[in-house]
């Protein structure tokens, strides 16, 4: 896959380390914007208990998970530890690539079949440890809940600015309204929370 990545133009291979060597520092030390985590070198608790995911977004680094899984669970955990994206390593390359564009972008990246996953997990057998969420009492405007579809299918501000004719600083502050309504941290948590409790159906995408 890095081999492959190597020869797409606009995409720079700072540096390849496995499960063994992997360290934050490598991170520091390379500066890569977007790390393409594949979980199945991982232990994934192992890897959430340290808070290692959560580390990248300290040092401005976006994470892409691969997997050749799609476990709902695992997806949600990873999302909410601080990931940007979670897609199966079968995924074409020019998928990938433009998963990677987006997630450095600002944007957030699912796997179709990962969506569908944690949409049917979460309706019908939720996990006990998924955190839960502000509940159906949250009001907010047919606006907000356009936006927030639109980042439940990964759009970035600019695309979403250029999807509904806004300017870039009205989206930017229906986010930030959208994470005290809903209660959430980041971007990623809102994709999720789009996700899971079904606003992706509330935005039309081109």
């Amino acid at each position: 896959m890095m081999a492959v990545l190597c020869g797409i133009p606009g995409i720079d291979v700072v540096v390849e380390f496995d499960t063994e060597s992997y360290s934050p520092r490598l991170l520091r030390d390379h500066r890569p914007r977007v790390l393409l985590m594949d979980l199945d070198g991982f232990d994934t608790e192992d890897l959430l208990s340290r808070h290692l995911v959560s580390q990248t977004d300290q040092m401005g680094v976006k994470v892409l998970a691969l997997s050749a899984s799609l476990d709902a669970g695992t997806a949600i955990k990873v999302l909410l530890g601080g990931a940007q994206g979670f897609l199966h390593k079968d995924t074409p390359v020019q998928v990938l690539v433009d998963a990677i564009r987006a997630v450095d972008r600002g944007g957030v990246a699912l796997d179709p079949q990962v969506a569908g996953e944690l949409v049917s997990t979460l309706r019908y057998n939720v996990p006990n440890e998924t955190p839960a969420g502000p509940g159906d009492t949250v009001k907010l405007t047919p606006r907000q809940r356009q936006i927030l579809g639109l980042i439940g299918h990964g759009l970035t501000n600019v695309e979403i600015a250029d999807q509904l004719q806004l300017g870039r600083p009205t989206v930017k502050t229906h986010i930030s309204s959208l994470l005290r309504a809903l209660d959430l941290r980041d971007r990623t948590q809102l994709a999720v929370y789009a996700c899971t409790h079904g606003f992706r159906a509330h935005a039309a995408v081109p």
